[in-house]
């Protein structure tokens, strides 16, 4: 899907890049892998999750003191929680180290903070992009990635060295704002430079650096067993990422953007000299809006169609959200060894990203997430009702279609609206997975409990799988391109309030 480009004697940002510099070269491509190596230390904040807060009953970390213990050691082979029916000093952790619940004996009736603190980090990311969204729009690009990975790799120091559990939540808050800080300014380093043509390919292409983080949480977790040096580990490419800035230009679109357009052609200057092409013998706009000022989020809400398709998008998002990281968390219950069924998890991913491109280039991103969804919801519904073996089948099935679903997420909305409510819709989607994102490890809680461990995917499948009906009240953007204004003829006309609205 490209972008509308009207027919002006100043040049727009897109329009040097389609007519002269090039879309998708050689200085595009450096400057891509460059940025979005940024998304391998933020995604290994996120995963570390899944490994630092394993449940120890149910990696059978623990042994009875008494051998002769019959009660004890029945309960041994019972596994599960049965332990929480012992007296305390009936048994002992094998290495209380291994993970924050055997650290702070967040088990029995208190093992919902396991899951607690998980949603804490997602609420972290809320406020993170709310925070260095704007922030990216003062700053630059450049100035918010340096600084809210430097924040990541302290906060994850300090929840290396937390004393105490509520301390080790506050850095996992911290975490969570940087995490999502990296994310943003990664992405749109990596992406911007990009022609419009590939740029929504590009865009869904970040996820194999998510990926590539997820794999390298999983061998430094293998690794590195004890959850205070793994997270330390963890911690470490973060403060070690702001090196490679010096080697990385600003996005000539912020700066086009900011007014500094006389740095924007610099930066144009540098990616064609890579390219090997030329700048544009036509001056550059002002301003890389080109006439489509961009509208808050009240403004687009009182647009009927555009409200219509944000709020679906929004359910989408969250509801892939939900079953991606809930999926995730449970795979450390099933059978099998948990490193080696997140590295499966993680592989899967890559593997459903890259189909997940193919099909979208050749059925457009209605159907492909449509698809994607169902296929998440259908085998949740299978994970409750299969046995433990079967479960982790239907799990990993599960996080291909949750993750090729999530991966299209950004790319269709934007193909849904308007240039000029971009901005906020864009965002509004991102908080909208991070609430899903939270849902996620708040239904995990009930898996503490025997008679409700299958509720949390009885309620992730009917919520996927309504999601995805949900995408055919909406048009399909296969080779449609975005209007400029709400204005436009796929937007549909509608009289605006005349007031500015902040988005």
């Amino acid at each position: 899907m490209t972008a509308t480009l009207p027919n002006r004697g100043n040049l727009t940002f897109d329009e040097a890049l389609q007519q002269s510099v090039g879309e998708l070269g050689r200085g595009q491509r450096c400057r891509f892998c460059l940025a979005g190596l940024a998304l391998v230390p933020a995604a290994m904040q996120t995963f570390t999750m899944y490994f630092v807060a394993l449940d120890p009953f149910r990696q059978q970390a623990w042994w009875c003191n008494d051998p002769e213990d019959l009660s004890c050691q029945a309960a041994q082979r019972a596994a599960g929680h049965s332990a929480c029916h012992l007296p305390p000093e009936a048994w002992h952790w094998l290495d209380r180290g291994q993970s924050i619940a055997s650290e702070w004996d967040l088990v029995c009736g208190s093992a919902w903070k396991l899951h607690l603190v998980n949603a804490a980090y997602f609420g972290g990311c809320i406020i993170g992009i709310s925070l260095f969204v704007g922030l990216s729009e003062h700053l630059g690009r450049k100035k918010v990635l340096g600084c809210a990975a430097t924040l990541a790799g302290l906060s994850g120091l300090a929840g290396a060295g937390a004393p105490t559990y509520w301390w080790y939540m506050a850095a996992r808050v911290c975490s969570g704002v940087a995490a999502a800080g990296m994310t943003l300014a990664g992405r749109a380093l990596a992406t911007e430079p990009i022609g419009p043509s590939w740029r929504g390919v590009a865009g869904v292409t970040t996820c194999f650096f998510t990926i590539l983080g997820g794999l390298f949480t999983v061998l430094l977790a293998f690794l590195v067993p004890g959850w205070r040096a793994a997270t330390f580990l963890m911690a470490l490419p973060c403060l070690l990422y702001p090196i490679l800035l010096p080697s990385m230009h600003e996005s000539p679109a912020w700066l086009l953007m900011a007014g500094r357009k006389g740095d924007a052609i610099a930066g144009l200057a540098a990616i064609a000299s890579a390219n090997k092409s030329r700048l544009p013998e036509a001056p550059l706009q002002d301003s890389i809006a080109a006439g489509a000022e961009q509208k808050g989020l009240l403004a687009m809400l009182h647009h009927a169609r555009l409200r219509k398709r944000l709020l679906i998008m929004l359910t989408v998002s969250a509801a892939a959200s939900q079953v991606y990281f809930g999926l995730g968390l449970s795979l450390q219950n099933m059978a099998g060894p948990v490193h080696l069924n997140q590295a499966l998890g993680f592989t899967i991913e890559a593997l459903g990203c890259g189909v997940t491109l193919l099909v979208m280039m050749r059925c457009g991103c209605r159907v492909t997430v449509a698809y994607s969804m169902l296929q998440g919801g259908v085998a949740c519904l299978l994970c409750a009702v299969t046995s433990v073996g079967l479960q982790r089948v239907w799990a990993l099935a599960g996080r291909f279609g949750a993750a090729s679903a999530l991966s299209l997420t950004q790319l269709y909305t934007a193909e849904l609206l308007s240039s000029d409510v971009h901005n906020g819709a864009l965002i509004t989607t991102a908080q909208a997975g991070h609430v899903g994102a939270m849902a996620g490890p708040a239904m995990m809680m009930l898996t503490q409990l025997p008679a409700a461990a299958s509720v949390p995917f009885f309620v992730w499948g009917p919520v996927t799988i309504a999601a995805a009906l949900l995408l055919s009240l909406l048009p399909d953007t296969l080779g449609s391109s975005v209007p400029e204004t709400m204005q436009g003829p796929f937007c549909g006309n509608v009289v605006l309030p005349t007031s500015n609205v902040v988005s």
